[in-house]
């Protein structure tokens, strides 16, 4: 069975772009496979492979997903500068690969920036999407939300990353060497087989142009009252995670996501953070698999279809 150190990475087109994804566990079967949107600056290299592992073993059969934005990683293209944008991209790249897998939807986690994509896609596309897990982010611009600190910001949005300030940045000082150990897996779990028999060479952070249109993407999300407003038609299963103290998407945030979703289940993991998904990886893993497998609970009532916005 493939894991996130060990799966080749492939390459499907899509609207004249190559996209970078890879096929982790088991081959798709009556199970949907659980797609992963990554957060800001990331890339399919860097997924944690103690989260990842544990999603696929623990899934039952289910297979999991990685992919790279445009720009970003393996992939071709230039970063969106927008979420709407990123959105499209996404569902392009869905049309093709769903076809490749023989499906019909995917559930879909993501986590942070993807998280924002997430919750465009569902709006955008309803009918690719089975449930949803959106962790450590938040809604688009509306009642409720607060800030995060500009400190913050600086640190995740500056020219080069740098450990320390990334680590600080996902998790609470008290727990700073679990955010070292997630960190170093990060960085080095595809390692040994980064630049042979075909694989390429191990990509890191976003840095460089992209970053100004990855940052124009995000503020102009900030700024957007229509997906919030648009929220409360979500017809899907949702669940929304956070960690105590987000210094990245305050925990307030996800809160109100939660809150305006209809059929959402809100868990929030104590002495955590941002990277809260990282932190409990064995138990996040479990309850994601839980609740995509339908053992939480449901809102007895569905408003049936929505039309998705680019229907």
């Amino acid at each position: 069975m493939s894991t996130q150190e060990t799966a080749p990475t492939s390459y499907l087109e899509a609207n004249g772009t190559s996209y970078a994804y890879r096929l982790i566990g088991h081959s798709p079967n009556a199970i949907r496979p659980l797609l992963l949107l990554n957060h800001f600056r990331s890339n399919i290299d860097l997924w944690d492979s103690t989260l990842v592992n544990n999603l696929t073993i623990l899934g039952g059969g289910r297979q999991v997903i990685t992919y790279d934005y445009a720009g970003h990683g393996h992939s071709g293209g230039t970063v969106a500068t927008s979420i709407p944008s990123f959105s499209s991209n996404f569902i392009a790249f869905l049309q093709v690969l769903l076809v490749l897998l023989k499906v019909e939807q995917v559930d879909v986690l993501g986590f942070s920036l993807g998280g924002y994509v997430a919750q465009q896609l569902v709006l955008d596309a309803p009918d690719l999407v089975g449930s949803l897990v959106l962790s450590g982010t938040g809604p688009s611009f509306g009642p409720g939300l607060v800030r995060p600190m500009a400190e913050v910001q600086s640190a995740i949005m500056a020219p080069t990353p740098a450990g320390p300030p990334t680590i600080a940045a996902f998790f609470p000082g008290v727990v700073a060497e679990e955010g070292e150990s997630w960190l170093n897996r990060s960085l080095a779990g595809r390692a040994a087989i980064a630049g042979h028999n075909g694989e390429p060479e191990l990509a890191s952070f976003l840095a460089g142009p992209g970053v100004a249109n990855l940052t124009k993407a995000y503020l102009a999300w900030d700024a957007d009252p229509l997906p919030y407003a648009l929220l409360q038609s979500v017809q899907k299963n949702v669940l929304v995670t956070a960690g105590q103290n987000d210094l990245v998407v305050p925990n307030q945030n996800a809160w109100v996501l939660a809150h305006q979703l209809p059929n959402a289940n809100f868990v929030q993991y104590p002495t955590s953070g941002h990277g809260h998904i990282f932190q409990y990886a064995g138990l996040y893993a479990k309850q994601v698999v839980d609740f995509l497998g339908a053992e939480w609970p449901r809102s007895p009532f569905h408003a049936g279809s929505v039309v998705g916005l680019l229907a």
